[in-house]
This record gives C-alpha cells, sequence and structure tokens, in this order.
C-alpha cells in the first residue's frame, strides 16, 4: 500500500467549468411550484409485470454540448450502432440522463431545454415518446422511487425534496428539511444524490461557495440527511469525516449501491484536487451504512485506488460505481494525476476496477480499454451480467464492455460508431 497521500492542487481550466456546467440546469425563477393534485394522461404502472418482457433505451449526446439522441431497442444492443440512422431513433437538444423506472426513463431536465424532470416511453415500434414533465425552479440530479405510489426528486433552488407520484408524474408535497444541517457560508446547500434502503432515504448534502459546487467545502466532510418514509419527516445527519462529495450526484447514474442484506455502500468522489484555496486534496473513499443501522460505520473507509500497483496516481478518486452481488462491485480508478481539472473529463486517465467490498481486494478489469470516468463512470447490471461504459475521446471510442462477478476481464458488447457518446443504457418494462 502507498504512503501518504499528498495535497495537490491542480491548476484551474475554464473548459472544465463550462463542461460540467453542462451537467446542470439554470432557469431559475423566483415563482412557486404549485402542488399538483390533477391526474395526467400518463402510462399507468404494469400490474404484475413479466420479467422478460423488457426493452432499453440509450442515451447518447455530444461530449461538449447537451444535444443528443434516444434510441429505443425490444433487445439489448449488440455490435456497431449508428445512431443517427436508426429509424427508432429521435434527436433531442437537451439529453442529461436519468433513471428508470418500471416502463419510462426520467430525464434530468426537459427534452427541449429547461429546468424539470420530463418522462420517456416507448411506443410499440420502440420509438421514443417525450411525455409528462414536472416543473422544477433550478434544475435537479437525483430522483429515487420508493415504490409504485411514491417518489422523491431534488429541486437546486428548494432544500426540502419533493415527494411525487411515479405513476401520474406529478408532484403531490414536499419534506421538510428546514432543520437538517447546512453551512450558511455556502452559495449550495441542496442535495445531489437521493437512495431508499428499507423505510429510510439518505439525502447526500451537496454543499459549497459557488453553484454548483465543484469543489465541496465542508468541516464536517461528507453529509447525509436521513428520512423517514413512513411520515416523510427529518430525522437526523449523519456524517463521515475526511471524505467529500458523496454519493453520485449526477443522475444519469443509475446503479445499485445496495447489497443483498439491505447495507448501503456510499461511494464519494473525493476532493478531486479542486480547492486551488487550499491545495487539499481529500482522498475518494466508499463508506458504507451497515443494515440495519442509520449511521456510517467508522471502521469502514474503502479506497480501492490503493491496491491497485498499476496506478501512478497520487490523488484519489472514485468516479461511478455499481454493487453487483455477492459483495463485488465496480468503480473507476484514477491511473495517473490529471494536469489540469479539465483532463478529468477528457482524457482518459482511469481504469474500471472490480472491487470486493467485504474482503477490500482491487483488480483492473482486464480486456477494457482507459476511460474518461467523470464523463461516463456508467455501470449496469442487466440480464445476470454487468455493463461498463467507456469513452476514450484519444482513441474515438464510446462502448459498453460486458463482464459478470466471476470474471476479471470483459469483452466490448456494442460500441456506437456515430450519435455522439453513451449517456445512459436504461432497462425498462414493455408496453403493451
Amino acid at each position: 500500500m502507498r504512503a501518504g497521500i499528498p495535497h495537490i492542487a491542480l491548476r484551474s481550466g475554464a473548459l472544465f467549468w463550462s463542461m460540467m456546467a453542462l451537467l446542470f440546469l439554470g432557469c431559475a425563477t423566483d415563482d412557486p411550484i404549485p402542488i399538483n393534485t390533477a391526474m395526467d394522461d400518463g402510462p399507468s404502472t404494469p400490474t404484475n409485470p413479466d420479467p422478460a418482457a423488457v426493452d432499453y433505451m440509450l442515451f447518447t449526446r455530444s461530449p461538449s454540448s447537451a444535444n443528443g439522441f434516444v434510441t429505443g431497442f425490444d433487445q439489448f444492443p449488440e455490435g456497431d450502432l449508428d445512431i443517427p440512422s436508426m429509424p427508432q431513433t429521435l434527436a433531442f437538444p437537451a439529453i442529461s440522463g436519468g433513471v428508470s423506472f418500471q416502463n419510462y426513463v426520467v430525464n434530468q431536465q426537459k427534452l427541449f431545454g429547461g429546468a424539470g424532470y420530463q418522462r420517456l416511453t416507448l411506443n410499440e415500434n420502440k420509438v421514443p415518446q417525450d411525455g409528462a414533465i414536472i416543473e422544477t425552479l433550478g434544475g435537479g440530479s437525483a430522483v429515487a422511487f420508493l415504490n409504485d405510489n411514491k417518489g422523491y426528486y431534488v429541486d437546486f433552488n428548494e432544500r426540502n425534496i419533493q415527494v411525487f407520484d411515479p405513476v401520474t408524474f406529478i408532484r403531490k408535497g414536499e419534506i421538510s428539511l428546514s432543520e437538517a444541517f447546512q453551512i450558511p457560508e455556502n452559495a449550495s446547500n441542496y442535495y445531489g444524490s437521493l437512495y431508499v434502503v428499507g423505510e429510510k432515504l439518505y439525502a447526500c448534502l451537496y454543499t459549497g461557495r459557488s453553484f454548483p459546487p465543484f469543489v465541496y467545502q465542508s468541516p464536517v466532510g461528507s453529509v447525509v440527511a436521513v428520512i423517514d418514509t413512513d411520515t416523510d419527516t427529518y430525522i437526523k445527519d449523519i456524517f463521515a469525516a475526511g471524505t467529500k462529495f458523496p454519493g453520485q450526484p449526477f443522475l444519469r447514474y443509475d446503479a445499485p449501491i445496495i447489497d443483498e442484506t439491505g447495507t448501503l455502500y456510499l461511494p464519494t468522489q473525493g476532493g478531486l484536487g479542486l480547492d486551488l484555496s487550499t491545495g487539499e486534496n481529500t482522498p475518494a473513499k466508499i463508506l458504507k451504512i451497515p443494515a440495519g443501522a442509520d449511521d456510517f460505520d467508522p471502521e469502514y473507509g474503502f479506497m480501492p485506488q490503493m491496491l491497485i500497483p498499476e496506478s501512478n496516481a497520487t490523488i484519489i478518486v472514485n468516479a461511478g460505481f455499481l454493487y453487483a452481488g455477492n459483495g463485488i462491485a465496480y468503480t473507476n480508478i484514477l491511473m495517473e494525476d490529471p494536469e489540469t481539472p479539465v483532463d478529468l473529463v477528457n482524457k482518459a486517465l482511469m481504469r474500471w476496477a472490480k472491487i470486493d467490498l467485504v474482503n477490500r481486494t482491487a483488480v483492473l478489469v482486464a480486456g477494457v480499454p482507459a476511460n474518461a470516468g467523470l464523463t461516463s463512470g456508467m455501470a449496469y447490471n442487466y440480464n445476470g451480467k454487468v455493463q461498463l461504459v467507456v469513452y476514450n475521446p484519444e482513441e474515438a471510442i464510446s462502448a459498453v464492455y460486458e463482464t459478470d462477478i466471476e470474471r476479471e476481464d470483459a469483452t466490448e458488447k456494442f460500441k456506437v460508431t456515430a450519435g455522439g457518446i453513451i449517456y445512459g443504457l436504461y432497462e425498462i418494462m414493455e408496453n403493451n
């Protein structure tokens, strides 16, 4: 294991901020968003659906703008994909990626631009259909589902968490977090990631002195609010000192982080070396909230990158996280230090690693190219396999590599030859 982690400050890069800002939404307004009690004509939740009757949605977009495509498939995609030429492809100017639920996917903003969340489905020909919208004051980046009747989402302009009906896609109320911990001197105090575990909702505070807070500034480390989903009331905050950026604060990372027992493994992205005022580089760690507990395990702080001898990086970063089963998970490991912040976005400096969360071991997944992890740190667990997304701009690769928890290598499943880079892959129930 390596010696101590030095403090490293990276030179600022304007392109980094402009590219990362594409992941967040402005369009703020002072007008309140009313609670809607009406119904819409959106797709209903299927009753006792056939698990085999599934479709797939692939999101692709430009690496430097939100312009992109949504493509529908009735089988898992394979081979070379020329996205614009496919008959089941539609173009949209605001592709952000999302999360899937039942027979739809939630896009992080309106598909034609603007703050809000928008639902997409597939018709009988597997062509995407833009659907109902939840309006927000200032955009958002997190949606979570408790069950068929209740979901939660974040609005950047509201510290409270909003409640909505997953069937009607209509806002129904909010959870007050007026008593929750915040840092008053920071311009941003909102929740960037939401996770439902049993009867608890865990909301990860995303805090900093600018908007968005790419520099996570917190004297108490990672902060997570614990909420009772039976009553939708705030219980308390829990803290993990010596960590930064809890959760996966971009909605397109639709990946499980809870094991079979109900233990929550919470990745933190680390300081990323971006705190230029102090030069501090807080290492990324994987934290654990054991099943049945409502606080962090104080003895658990796993840094898999420290177990990869091939890595020469002194900055410790997690990019993307997937729990795949039997204690096995996947994350991106930084292989060499970036020279500027923008390198974390547009250079393939990372590699996918298979990690054992119980025994705390890590190994690189063989056969998978280097990856620009902060752009495409996405992984999925469909059809009993693990799908790892790779974006390598130097080699013009945007592809999905497939493996399983018994292997330590992966093979290419499909690649996008035209139409941008992969920005989300979602399995949904087939509409009948």
